[in-house]
């Protein structure tokens, strides 16, 4: 094993380098309500999600079953593995090198073998569009594409041919189960060896939010050729749910006033990149997934969408706003002018017509409603309102959602209360996608134990520490209580994440609701209250515990005089069943 300084700073990498979100998210459908992410726990039955997720500090915390931690912890949890092995796939998964002492090698290895793999496979293809330029210019050039921007963007060539890639690659050294599993070989089936994936195709590199390279989709050059896009098979770097195209190059232009703008294709990218959106990215030729969403929502609130206008498009759009809805996003359109795409648009109406559709974006939900404006009959008019309905029920904010409920009311001419119906407990309510549709969460603000609450304001109060083991001798004496309050005292909870992976599993369930208790700070007041309120809930249990005895017979003077003292001492506390 590493030394120890070593061992905290790779796991502190590797906490940074993950998204506790995505990682909860394989198990557990979660929704945005404030900086919280919500689902149903899944380490307990219930009807009422209590699981919550904080993606700031990197803990979650379940108000039902206690159940708390890290990342490390809940994938621990979920999958029976050793602290240290998910540590060490997590950081795999995220690019952070594995020390050797941890046994990192093999499996790291293989990783950058692949990468590697992938390098050169980009090599080849930019090298071959640098010597077959007069192949691809006219495709570039029919989307209005310059050679500086196809450098930008480093896309490449696969030459005509069957093997030119599988040759390079070997000369190289690479063998072709390693080209195979990098995704740019494909197997013969019938007799041996294998033959390269693409031939004749623009090729765009895929890189991950990371930057790193995970694959390719090559675009074909024929008429004749099919499919039209041709993306790398699902590797252990490439799965195509989980990559936005572009998104490396978007990152630094994304910010406040101008949130990301999904579209559907990689050309697409390309011209709104071109026109000055320098903010745009695209799925993979596939629906919008709820790991893409969430790759969005940690770049900002908001998100608009400008998909193509035909009806496959709408279509699409539609499924991609549930999608980034349930994520808490708010989600825009963009209407366009011209052409049926950003890329038609721009070749068509020009750059400046397609930056303007951008500015002229509009809550998506507003925008489906202004059509019913144009619609016909009251009935035609109410069979667009029943299509518009689940965008509206998507709608995070109440108060947003209700609007939108009057606004159909007045252009249906209609009482907002019909529309309303079935909209009741809709607050609280949250849109979930897919097969966990029926999942819908509801939040509610859950109070802790007093004990917790009393943790809670240490950490924010580490000098009462002292007070409280002196209050509470029998806290110092347990080995749990023991450590919990000495590194409160040392300052450790000041990092959540770290502190929690370096507590007993006996002390961690009380620090995460600790942690995850965000209410006021009452400071040594609060910790003078918080210890009375101990001490009378010990008078009360002691008081109890008499009780049964006397009930049992047992009235001898010792258990009656300590009754009358607990008796007074409850008076004073005013101790009731139930609460303080």
């Amino acid at each position: 094993m590493p030394s120890r300084p070593e061992a905290e700073a790779w796991i502190d990498a590797v906490r940074e380098a993950t998204d506790i979100v995505e990682v909860v998210g394989r198990w557990v459908v979660l929704r945005r309500k404030g900086r919280h992410w919500w689902g149903l726990c899944p380490f307990h039955r219930e009807k009422t999600p209590s699981f919550s997720v904080d993606p700031d500090r990197q803990l979650f915390y379940c108000f039902g079953c206690h159940a708390g931690g890290t990342v490390f912890t809940f994938l621990s949890r979920m999958t029976g593995k050793s602290f240290w092995d998910v540590v060490q796939e997590l950081a795999e998964a995220a690019g952070v090198p594995v020390p050797a002492q941890v046994g990192g090698g093999a499996r790291a290895e293989g990783a950058r073998r692949l990468r590697q793999v992938l390098e050169w496979a980009q090599e080849f293809f930019v090298e071959h569009r640098a010597r077959h330029r007069h192949l691809v210019a006219e495709a570039l050039a029919a989307r209005g594409i310059g050679e500086a921007w196809a450098d930008r963007f480093q896309l490449g060539y696969a030459p005509d041919g069957w093997d030119g890639l599988w040759q390079m690659l070997q000369r190289r050294g690479v063998s072709a189960a390693e080209a195979e599993a990098a995704g740019v070989v494909v197997r013969r089936q019938a007799g041996e060896g294998v033959y390269d994936r693409w031939r004749h195709r623009l090729m765009f590199p895929i890189r991950d939010a990371h930057g790193r390279l995970v694959g390719f989709g090559g675009r074909a050059l024929r008429a004749d050729q099919e499919p039209k896009y041709l993306n790398s098979p699902e590797t252990a770097l490439f799965h195509k749910g989980r990559v936005l195209f572009g998104l490396e190059v978007a990152k630094p232009a994304i910010g406040p006033g101008r949130p990301p703008l999904l579209v559907e294709g990689y050309f697409d990218v390309v011209a709104c990149h071109a026109a000055g959106l320098s903010q745009a990215v695209a799925t993979l030729g596939t629906s919008l997934t709820e790991y893409q969403a969430r790759l969005l929502a940690k770049l900002g609130a908001e998100v608009d969408l400008l998909y193509d206008r035909d009806d496959a498009g709408r279509a699409a759009a539609a499924r991609a706003f549930l999608v980034l809805s349930a994520a808490g996003l708010r989600v825009n359109r963009v209407d366009l002018p011209a052409g049926k795409d950003p890329d038609e648009c721009r070749r068509v109406a020009g750059d400046a017509a397609l930056v303007q559709a951008v500015a002229n974006r509009r809550p998506f939900v507003a925008a489906a409603l202004a059509e019913l404006e144009g619609v016909g009959g009251i009935r035609e008019r109410a069979e667009r309102f029943q299509a518009i309905r689940p965008l509206v029920e998507a709608v995070p904010d109440p108060i947003e959602r209700v609007g939108y409920l009057e606004s159909a009311a007045r252009v249906l001419h209609m009482d907002p209360s019909i529309l309303t119906q079935g909209f009741e407990g809709a607050q609280g309510e949250k849109h979930t996608s897919g097969k966990n549709r029926h999942n819908m969460v509801r939040t509610k603000p859950v109070l802790p134990s007093v004990v917790s609450q009393l943790v809670a304001t240490l950490i924010r109060h580490p000098e009462e520490v002292p007070r409280v083991l002196a209050e509470l001798p029998e806290w110092q004496a347990d080995p749990v209580w023991g450590r919990l309050l000495s590194s409160i005292a040392a300052g450790e909870a000041a990092d959540p994440a770290r502190w929690l992976d370096a507590l007993p599993a006996a002390a961690q369930p009380w620090a995460a609701e600790a942690l995850a208790w965000d209410g006021p700070d009452g400071g040594s007041q609060a910790v003078a209250d918080y210890l009375r309120a101990l001490r009378a809930e010990a008078d009360f249990r002691r008081w109890q515990g008499l009780q049964e005895r006397i009930r049992r017979g047992d009235e001898t003077e010792d258990v009656l005089t300590e009754i009358r003292e607990l008796a007074g001492r409850l008076q004073r506390h005013k101790v009731r069943r139930g609460g303080l």
